[in-house]
C-alpha cells in the first residue's frame, strides 16, 4: 500500500482524532453521541456503500445516504454481536471495540483522497451539498419523517405524571417488551435469556432493540430516549431508501414526482380508518378532541361495522412495533440494492452491466435482516427472485449472480435455524385459508370491503396503475402486490393472527410506488384531494400516539424499578404477577413471566410457569413457594396485592424470606438462601 507523505499525515490525524473521540466517550459519556453513534449509525454503512456503487453503479443519492444509515444499523448490531458471543461477555466495552473496528473507513478516506486531515472533510461537505441539490424534496421528506416521528414519540413514549407512569396510542401494550430486552441486556443478560421468561433463550427479532441497547450503553442513557432517537434516525431512512427505489424503477419525465409522492404515500398514507371518527362525531359520541384521547383511528381493536385491523406504516412500523421500525428499511435497501445491481435483459441488451458488488449487498443486508425482524427476512430473497423473473434474467450470468446473492446468507444461520425451529416446534407455523382477522365468516363481499377499507386509494390506485402497460417495473410490483398480499392469507407464523400484518406493510412499499407513478400524471389539485384522503388517518393516529394518555405503571412501581437497579444483582430473577410491565422491565432485572400471548409468541408454552408463579405468590406457603423459586432460578419475589390473590403468601412471616423493600405498594422479599 503505496502512498504520499501527505496521504499518511491526513490517515494518521484522522486516526488520532478518532482515537481522542473514543477516549473522550469513554471518560464522558455523553459525548458518545457526537463520538461513538455516528460509527453505529451512519460512517461503515457510507463506506460500503461506497465500496459497491465502483463501476459507476447507479444509486441516487438519497437511497445512498439511506443505505448508509440501514446498513450501518445493521453491521454494528451483528458485529457487537459476534464480538461479545466471540469474547465470552458484553459490557461497554463491546460497543467501543465495535465502534473503533467501525471507524477504520475515516482514515482510509483521508488517506485515498491524498489531501490533509482538515482537507478531505470540506471535499466530503461539497459533495453532501451537491447531492442535497439535486435531491432537496427528497432529503427534505426524510428529514420531515425523521422530525415527526421523533416528536410524537418523545411526546407519548414515556410520561411520568405525579404518581404514575402514562404512554400514548398502542405503546402500553410493546413497550415492556422492547424496554425489558434493551435495559436487561445493558445489565448482563448476555446471551440474552427472555427477560419475560427467565431460563429460555430469547429467540425474537430483538436487534432494533439491541442496536437501541448499543447506544444507550455507550452514552450511559436510558433506553427510552434513545429508542426516540433511533426511530425518527430509522424513519428517516425508510423515506430514504423508498425515494431512491422509485428512483431506480421509474426511469421517465415522472421519476422525482412519482418518488416525492412514493415516499409521501409509504411515511403518511393509509387506509380510511377516519371513516369511524365521522362516524362517531355524527352520533354524538365526542367531541373530536376527546375522541383521539381514546382512538387512533387507524388501526384499532374497534368492534362493529366497519372494521379497521390494518395499520399503516406509520401507525404501527414506525411509532410502535420497533422491529418493523428497522425491518422495513432494511428490506426496501436489499431490494433497492438488487434492482441498481441486477439490469433487467431489456436494460442489459440496451448496454448495462451487472454490478456485482451490489448483488452481493443485497445478500448481505437481507441476511443481517434475520435477528431485526423474523417475518420480513424470507420475503428478501422471495423479492430479489421476483425482480429476476420480471426481467427475465436467467441467463449464464444467472447461477453466478445466485451464489453472489446468496453467500452472504451464511451470517443469518446463527439466528433463522433457532427462529424456524421455534416456529415449528411450538405449532404456531400453519396454513390458514384466508386471514384470519379478517371477516371471513361475514362472506366474500364483508371482506372485499375490508380490504378496500383498510387500504384505501392507495391500494385502489395501485390496481388502476397496473392495468396501465406504461406502469414502471409493471412485472415485478405486480408480482411484489400480490405475493404479499397473499402470504398473511395462506400462512400464520405466530401465535397473534394479527401481526401477520407486517407483509401488508412490505406490501404497501409496492403500492406507494405505482400508486406515486399514477398520481404523478394528475392535476396537482387531484393529488391533494387523494393526498388528504389516504393521510387523514395515519395522522390522526400520529396525534393519538402523542397526546392520550394510558396507565401504565404507579409511582411506586417506578420507584421501587430504581431500588432494583441500584441494589440487586445483575441477571436477578423475579417473582412477579403478569401484568404486561413490572418494575423490573425499566431496571433491567429478569422475571418469571409476563402477559401470556407476548410469552407464546416467543414460541413457548407459559401455562406450567404461570402456575408455579401463582403457587409462589398465592399458594398460601412460604415453604412451597421458596422450593419452587430455587428449581426456578429466582431470587427475589414481589408480593401480591392482587385482589384475586387466593392465599397471599405471608412472606415476612417466613425465615426462609427477608424483606428488603417496602415503599407504598411495593414489597420486596429476597430469598434468604440465595446469594
Amino acid at each position: 500500500m503505496n502512498g504520499t507523505p501527505r496521504q499518511w499525515a491526513a490517515a494518521f490525524a484522522t486516526g488520532v482524532a478518532v482515537v481522542i473521540g473514543l477516549a473522550a466517550a469513554w471518560i464522558w459519556p455523553i459525548a458518545s453521541v457526537a463520538t461513538v453513534w455516528p460509527f453505529l449509525l451512519v460512517v461503515p454503512g457510507w463506506a460500503i456503500v461506497a465500496w459497491g456503487s465502483r463501476g459507476r453503479a447507479r444509486i441516487p443519492a438519497t437511497g445512498r445516504l439511506g443505505l448508509a444509515i440501514i446498513l450501518s444499523v445493521a453491521v454494528s448490531a451483528h458485529l457487537s454481536w459476534w464480538l461479545a458471543s466471540l469474547t465470552g461477555g458484553y459490557g461497554r466495552e463491546t460497543v467501543f471495540l465495535a465502534a473503533a473496528l467501525l471507524a477504520v473507513p475515516l482514515p482510509v478516506a483521508a488517506w485515498r483522497t491524498g489531501g490533509t486531515a482538515r482537507g478531505w472533510l470540506p471535499d466530503a461537505a461539497r459533495s453532501a451539498g451537491r447531492a442535497l441539490g439535486r435531491n432537496p424534496a427528497g432529503f427534505a421528506l426524510a428529514l420531515g419523517a425523521a422530525l415527526w416521528v421523533g416528536a410524537v414519540l418523545a411526546r407519548g413514549l414515556w410520561q411520568v405524571g405525579t404518581g404514575a407512569l402514562d404512554v400514548a396510542g398502542s405503546n402500553w401494550s410493546d413497550l415492556g417488551v422492547h424496554l425489558s430486552i434493551a435495559q436487561s441486556v445493558n445489565a448482563g443478560n448476555f446471551p440474552p435469556q427472555v427477560p419475560f421468561f427467565a431460563g429460555e433463550p430469547l429467540v425474537y427479532h430483538w436487534f432494533a432493540d439491541f442496536h437501541a441497547a448499543l447506544l444507550a450503553r455507550a452514552a450511559d442513557l436510558f433506553a427510552v430516549p434513545v429508542f426516540v432517537v433511533q426511530s425518527a434516525v430509522l424513519a428517516g431512512a425508510l423515506a430514504l431508501v423508498v425515494h431512491g427505489l422509485a428512483l431506480v424503477l421509474v426511469r421517465e419525465w415522472s421519476a422525482h414526482r412519482t418518488a416525492f409522492l412514493a415516499t409521501l404515500l409509504v411515511i403518511l398514507g393509509g387506509g380510511l380508518g377516519w371513516m369511524r371518527l365521522v362516524g362517531d362525531m355524527a352520533t354524538g359520541q365526542g367531541t373530536l378532541v376527546d375522541l383521539l384521547m381514546i382512538h387512533a383511528y387507524d388501526n384499532q381493536w374497534l368492534t362493529g361495522f366497519p372494521s379497521f385491523a390494518i395499520p399503516s406504516v406509520m401507525t404501527t412500523g414506525l411509532l410502535v412495533h420497533r422491529a418493523t421500525t428497522a425491518g422495513l428499511p432494511l428490506l426496501v435497501g436489499a431490494v433497492l440494492l438488487i434492482t441498481a445491481g441486477l439490469p433487467t435483459a431489456r436494460r442489459r441488451a440496451a448496454g448495462s452491466v451487472d454490478h456485482h458488488r451490489l448483488i452481493v449487498l443485497s445478500g448481505l443486508a437481507g441476511a443481517l435482516l434475520a435477528p431485526f425482524h423474523f417475518f420480513f427476512f424470507p420475503a428478501v430473497p422471495l423479492l430479489v427472485l421476483l425482480w429476476v423473473v420480471a426481467g427475465r434474467r436467467f441467463d449464464r450470468t444467472a447461477p453466478a449472480n445466485a451464489a453472489r446473492f446468496a453467500a452472504p446468507y451464511l451470517l443469518a444461520i446463527p439466528f433463522a435455524l433457532p427462529a424456524l425451529s421455534q416456529a415449528t416446534g411450538s405449532g404456531w407455523l400453519k396454513l390458514v385459508a384466508g386471514w384470519p382477522t379478517a371477516p371471513i365468516a361475514d362472506g366474500p363481499g364483508a371482506v372485499l370491503f375490508f380490504y378496500a377499507t383498510n387500504l384505501g386509494i392507495p391500494f385502489a390506485l395501485a390496481i388502476l396503475a397496473l392495468a396501465m402497460r406504461q406502469a414502471p417495473a409493471r412485472a415485478f410490483l405486480a408480482l411484489w402486490v400480490a405475493l404479499l398480499f397473499l402470504i398473511p392469507n395462506v400462512v400464520q407464523i405466530s401465535f397473534v393472527s394479527f401481526d401477520m400484518n407486517k407483509y401488508f406493510q412490505a406490501m404497501w412499499i409496492a403500492v406507494a410506488v405505482l400508486a406515486g407513478w399514477l398520481l404523478a400524471r394528475w392535476p396537482t389539485i387531484a393529488v391533494v384531494g387523494v393526498l388528504v384522503l389516504s393521510m387523514a388517518s395515519p395522522i390522526l393516529a400520529s396525534v393519538h400516539h402523542a397526546f392520550s394518555r394510558n396507565f401504565l405503571m404507579g409511582g411506586d412501581q417506578l420507584a421501587a424499578a430504581a431500588w432494583i437497579a441500584d441494589h440487586t444483582p445483575e441477571r436477578s430473577v423475579f417473582v412477579t404477577d403478569d401484568w404486561i410491565i413490572s418494575p423490573t422491565d425499566p431496571a433491567g432485572r429478569l422475571r418469571l413471566t409476563s402477559y401470556g400471548p407476548y410469552v407464546a409468541n416467543l414460541g413457548y408454552d407459559a401455562a406450567e410457569r404461570v402456575a408455579f408463579v401463582e403457587a409462589i405468590r398465592c399458594g398460601g406457603s412460604p415453604e412451597v413457594a421458596a422450593d419452587l423459586m430455587r428449581q426456578l432460578g429466582a431470587t427475589y419475589v414481589i408480593g401480591s396485592t392482587a385482589p384475586d390473590c387466593a392465599m397471599p403468601v405471608d412472606f415476612a412471616a417466613s425465615s426462609q424470606f427477608e424483606e428488603v423493600y417496602a415503599e407504598g405498594a411495593v414489597t420486596i422479599f429476597h430469598l434468604s438462601s440465595a446469594p
